[in-house]
């Protein structure tokens, strides 16, 4: 499978920033983000009669261009040790490509998607984003954005791309999202600062561990519905679990017991309780007073930490469903006014942990409920929306993205060889899951 560069420029802002606006200063939940890129793959089958791609190309860099205006930090560059930067236009690294080979190529095995990203390791960390966009024979076309995570999180990236592609497909204006700028006026950096180069868990320049493997897990809507319903008839309250909820205690009781079978207390004991936690992204946006807009730009969220505890009795899904609550429960409006004052921002509040190597502890990210299928360039919504996992993903990282069809969930889950051995024999997590590569 060839993927060959066509052409590579910088598209800049269509307007000049205007001279007020030119140092956007970063948040101090900003600063805890690694300068790492988490790329955000769009396939589009166009339709078959509009394979002009000198066209499509053209509709999305003028698109790119106005959208920039709106968006002027992730046209800039990030100055100073990761404190602010200076929006100086000189616009986003954007590259164009001709694939051999068919869209379906790609969307039927992970290991190929590394070839339509554009960044991996080597880039300069004060570039915020760099775009890719694939051409493939015969149609189809993939869009690749990475934004640095120093700059913004899942939400910013949503918001971004929704606007551009409003702008391309002609819109009318009260549809275009504009951002708004008030992350660093609530979380402040305080002076001095001393931290603003720490990069966070999972950093980039860390070395690839060659005993790891990624999957991703498919559960279907229908899978989800009798997975919920499981739980739901254990638990004691009224409330039925999300599908976020019930597929995340399935896979961290999965990966829990590969643990546990993995490392055996010694013969002839009993078997020694093992402490897990789970580290779960929040997004706080609804949770300020007054609550933010979903267009608030930055990274505005939490970690919420939920903890279990197995023996040789096992572990239940319905508890594991009521941890994950409890802790998600805890990032609150009190939480976030401690945040607002730094003081939840040490390592263990914020759920992080220097070492990460903990082999019964696990990270979940959840891009489910974002409009991300909804996003449309002028032709037509994505088919299949994804990340390079095989790049992105550290040890017991846990990515979950919403199916295109229905209520089901995707999941991507990183694991030492044999954990995931063992995790993907689980014959619980099989009854639910399809497993791809």
């Amino acid at each position: 499978m060839e993927v060959i560069i066509i052409s590579s420029e910088n598209i800049k802002p269509s307007s000049p920033t205007d001279d007020h606006l030119k140092t956007f200063k970063l948040s101090s939940l900003d600063r805890y983000r690694p300068s790492e890129y988490i790329p955000l793959i769009l396939f589009y089958t166009p339709d078959p009669t509009d394979t002009n791609f000198d066209s499509i190309s053209d509709r999305l860099k003028k698109s790119l261009s106005e959208t920039l205006t709106r968006f002027h930090p992730i046209a800039g560059r990030i100055r100073d040790n990761n404190t602010w930067v200076e929006c100086n236009d000189e616009g986003v690294e954007y590259i164009e490509t001709r694939v051999n080979g068919k869209v379906s190529d790609f969307t039927m095995t992970s290991k190929l998607l590394h070839q339509l990203v554009p960044v991996h390791k080597n880039l300069p960390t004060e570039v915020p984003a760099v775009i890719q966009v694939n051409f493939f024979d015969g149609g189809g076309v993939a869009i690749t954005v990475c934004i640095s995570h120093k700059i913004g999180d899942t939400c910013t990236y949503a918001t971004f791309i929704n606007s551009w592609a409003a702008t391309a497909r002609g819109a009318p204006a009260d549809l275009v999202a504009c951002p708004s700028f008030d992350s660093q006026s609530l979380f402040p950096i305080p002076e001095p600062d001393t931290d603003s180069d720490w990069r966070g868990y999972g950093s980039s320049d860390e070395e690839e561990n060659d005993n790891l493997v990624t999957k991703r897990l498919v559960f279907d809507g229908e899978k989800v519905s009798a997975l919920r319903e499981r739980i739901g008839d254990m638990l004691t309250t009224l409330k039925y679990p999300t599908r976020v909820e019930a597929v995340s205690a399935l896979i961290w009781k999965s990966a829990m017991e590969a643990v546990r079978a993995t490392s055996p207390g010694p013969a002839g004991d009993m078997e020694p309780e093992q402490v897990s936690e789970m580290n779960i992204v929040v997004n706080v946006r609804k949770k300020m007073d007054p609550p933010l807009a979903d267009s608030s730009f930055g990274n505005i969220f939490s970690m919420a930490t939920a903890k279990a505890s197995s023996s040789s009795g096992g572990v239940y899904l319905d508890d594991l469903v009521g941890q994950i609550r409890v802790a998600i429960g805890r990032i609150d409006g009190d939480h976030v006014k401690r945040m607002q004052n730094d003081e939840d921002s040490d390592d263990e509040e914020e759920g992080y942990d220097h070492d990460h190597d903990d082999d019964n502890d696990c990270w979940l990210m959840s891009w489910c409920n974002f409009p991300l299928y909804d996003i449309d360039f002028g032709f037509g919504k994505p088919d299949w929306v994804t990340t390079d996992a095989m790049e992105v993903l550290d040890e017991n990282d846990i990515y979950l993205m919403d199916t295109r069809i229905g209520k089901g969930v995707e999941a991507w889950i990183k694991l030492k060889k044999e954990k995931m051995d063992l995790f993907l024999n689980n014959q619980e997590l099989l009854e639910f899951a399809a497993i791809f590569d």
